[in-house]
């Protein structure tokens, strides 16, 4: 036999001799296999396992629940159990149970202790193969408090001298008490209860009570107790164990154990926790960090954390620092299962065992993921409004309460203070640039405007430079708060508007012209149309005169006159009365414009009425056929708006080819400001050629001998329309026919 193994079966027959035995349990199947001496203790036949539930089983129910937590904590978070509990048929045992490591593998491992044997109920004397006086020296001599006690009477009528000192009494006194004496008034009424329960089985029983003493502490009792017959009298044999401290104590564990589940929940529902093996494997991920990354436990036990965070720097100097058995906080980018990123303010803390060597790290972190958004998004924003600050033609420049500049852009630091960089201008003030005169009043418009914590809005202000050139400067500054609200200096935007003002200047100037320009083409105008008023005014008395002879001499001489002597007269007659209308024409369009009529409501469906009426003789000869739409009633001068109609309608029964009947309509149609009016006929169009000097004055597009008129109508239209603040123009192919429509405001100005 090899050495080792005779070494490992020596210590395994020392271990059996001392009552030892030993278990091991697989956390997978949870299944428990025993020692040989184990398979004695638990009873078990034919085989050396059983499954952890079975094990449970044997235990009596009050210490199940936690017997069951030690192993659930043992195999899930390693962590180590021993307690004293009793099997069910009253055995009473010392268990133990820890995690080992071998290479790669964790084994649970534990032993088990007898500590009371239920065959203890039977004498001792007679189990032992001892005399009574050999019994009687085991009860006396006990190192802990014994006494017998009568289920009848329930008076205490033996003890031993352990139990004297632990109450406090004489023997006389001791046994002079009953079993109710040695428990607090408030609990002596439960007695009664539990001796009916031990009567019932008359075996061992245990219990946990309080108990007092001669001088009233009370302290926790911890009682094993047997059932035994003398003299024919039931009785109660029981060990006191005084179970205080070690109540108190667990009392304690208790608390400071709930106390750390409180901080294990709050640290889990805030934290981000990653456990790291002493091979800075992955060992345990918290329900928060899988919930952030994405990944589950299992995907990354036994990973290294680069499985989760990305390479870069950060994640090196972290690796380096706990290698070297240091704690290091710094941020770290993860990388998310689903191809996101998440960012942690991680702290990691390497464990050390007594020896000095690191057997685990813990990571505990902050998800900063909103945090590094909102820093990149912030970032963004600045280098954007940078970006666009430094591009922008203006001057736009940051002061603070001190007058000092600590933002130029771009454009203010090249061109108006003449620097290579904004570095350069930074903690500079006014006075560095400018002339003393101007820097003090510059300064002054800065003091105003940070004392006040008002705004300084399209300042203009000027200075000459070296060479004696003024400069124009349009300036808008508005004062700086914090977020408290308080006024830490001025924001500026300056503008040089030294070609706009020359501009400026320019124009005055031609505007100066242009309004002497216009009064003169005003007085123009009023000597033009005042020349026409009086020129067709005056020339209707000798025209009245010749046309007046020539009726006589017509009359009277008309029978001597040979046939070229008539023609001649003819002519004559025929010219002057043409001169007349135009005259009449000049005369009432010199007065367009001029003569003031007042604006009243007009039906102007009325308006075409009468016009249609002063022309039913043309009508009836030339067997016209005239529509009139619906009309508008609107507050205008009638008797401008009543020339236009009459001259439109006039001129869409004369314009027209032989032999056709005139179809001519009139319509309006709505619009948002003004009303648009339409009068279309089927006459003899404008030709193409023609159509630039429609509305020009005595400009007549037909021969005077098919078509009368004077070239006055429609150069008048145009003059009432305008006059009115609407707009006249038309439609019309040659041949085909013509629309002319015009537009009135719905409210004259």
């Amino acid at each position: 036999m090899p050495a080792y193994e005779a070494d490992n079966q020596r210590w395994s027959e020392v271990i059996t001799h001392c009552d030892i035995a030993a278990w091991e349990i697989d956390p997978g199947s949870l299944t428990m296999k025993f020692s040989s001496y184990g398979q004695e203790i638990f009873k078990l036949r034919n085989t050396d396992s059983i499954s952890l539930s079975a094990f449970l089983e044997k235990v009596q129910s009050p210490y199940i629940e936690v017997l069951s937590n030690h192993f659930g904590r043992l195999t899930k978070e390693s962590k180590p159990f021993f307690d004293t509990i009793y099997l069910n048929d009253l055995t009473c045992i010392r268990i133990k149970g820890r995690e080992i490591h071998e290479g790669s593998e964790t084994r649970f491992i534990g032993t088990v202790e007898i500590i009371y044997s239920n065959d203890q109920k039977k004498p001792l004397a007679s189990k032992l193969g001892i005399s009574e006086g050999h019994y009687k020296l085991f009860f006396d001599f006990n190192p802990m408090p014994i006494f017998i006690w009568e289920y009848d009477t329930l008076k205490i009528v033996d003890c031993n001298n352990q139990a004297l000192i632990k109450y406090g009494y004489s023997k006389e006194e001791f046994l002079n008490l009953n079993i109710k004496d040695i428990r607090p008034s408030e609990e002596a009424l439960l007695v009664n209860s539990f001796i009916i329960e031990e009567l019932k089985d008359k075996g061992g029983h245990h219990r946990v009570c309080r108990h007092v003493t001669k001088s009233g502490e009370i302290f926790i009792a911890k009682v094993l107790g047997y059932y035994v017959n003398i003299d024919g009298n039931n009785c109660s044999m029981e060990l006191i164990t005084d179970f205080t401290d070690q109540f108190e104590g667990e009392q304690q564990l208790l608390e400071s154990v709930n106390e750390l589940s409180d901080y294990r929940f709050a640290l889990d529902e805030s934290c981000l926790v990653m456990i790291l093996n002493h091979k800075q494997k992955v060992e345990y991920l918290n329900l928060k960090f899988q919930e952030v990354s994405g990944y589950q436990y299992q995907e990354i036990v036994g990973d290294l954390p680069n499985a989760v965070y990305e390479e870069n720097e950060a994640l090196k100097d972290c690796l380096d620092a706990v290698t070297e058995g240091k704690i290091w906080r710094g941020e770290l980018k993860g990388l998310k299962s689903n191809g996101g990123v998440f960012w942690v303010d991680t702290v990691i803390t390497p464990f050390k065992n007594s020896k000095g060597k690191t057997y685990q790290y813990i990571w505990v972190g902050y998800d900063i993921t909103e945090k590094k958004q909102a820093e990149e998004s912030l970032f963004k924003e600045r280098f954007l409004l940078r970006t666009i600050i430094d591009n922008l033609p203006i001057h736009i420049y940051v002061k603070d309460i001190n007058g000092k500049h600590i933002v130029n852009n771009k454009f203010q630091y090249e061109n108006f203070l003449s620097a290579t960089s904004e570095e350069v201008t930074l903690g500079k003030t006014v006075f560095d640039y400018f002339p003393e005169e101007v820097a003090n009043r510059m300064a002054e418009i800065d003091r105003q405007i940070i004392e006040g914590g008002q705004s300084s809005m399209n300042l203009e202000e000027y200075y000459y430079d070296a060479n004696g050139k003024i400069t124009w400067l349009l300036t808008n500054k508005v004062a700086l708060r914090d977020a408290s609200g308080k006024v830490v200096g001025l924001v500026g935007m300056t503008k040089d508007v030294t070609d706009r003002k020359h501009e400026e200047e320019t124009l005055k100037n031609l505007n100066q012209e242009l309004i002497k320009k216009a009064r003169e083409l005003e007085q123009s105008n009023e000597e033009l149309e005042q020349f026409a008023y009086i020129a067709s005014h005056d020339l209707q008395e000798p025209l009245r005169m010749i046309t007046g002879f020539l009726s006589l001499l017509e009359k009277n001489y008309s029978d001597v006159l040979d046939e070229r002597g008539a023609k001649y007269m003819y002519f004559v007659v025929d010219g002057a009365t043409r001169m007349k209308a135009i005259i009449m024409d000049l005369l009432t369009y010199s007065r367009v414009g001029r003569m003031e009529e007042k604006i009243k409501e007009t039906d102007l469906a009325a308006v075409v009425s009468d016009v249609l009426n002063l022309q039913q003789t043309l009508i009836s000869q030339k067997g016209a056929e005239i529509t009139v739409g619906p009309l508008p009633t609107l507050r205008i001068p009638v008797s401008p708006i009543i020339q236009v109609f009459q001259n439109l309608i006039n001129n869409s029964l004369k314009y027209q080819a032989d032999g056709v009947n005139p179809k001519i309509s009139v319509s309006a149609k709505e619009k948002d400001a003004f009303w648009e009016f339409y009068v279309k006929d089927n006459g003899i169009g404008i030709p193409e050629s023609s159509k630039d000097k429609v509305f020009i004055l005595f400009s007549r597009l037909h021969s005077k001998s098919k078509y009368s008129g004077t070239g006055i109508g429609l150069a008048m239209c145009k003059k009432i329309i305008e006059n009115l603040g609407g707009s006249i123009g038309f439609q019309s192919k040659d041949g085909a026919g013509s629309t002319f429509y015009f537009t009135v405001p719905k409210v004259l100005s």
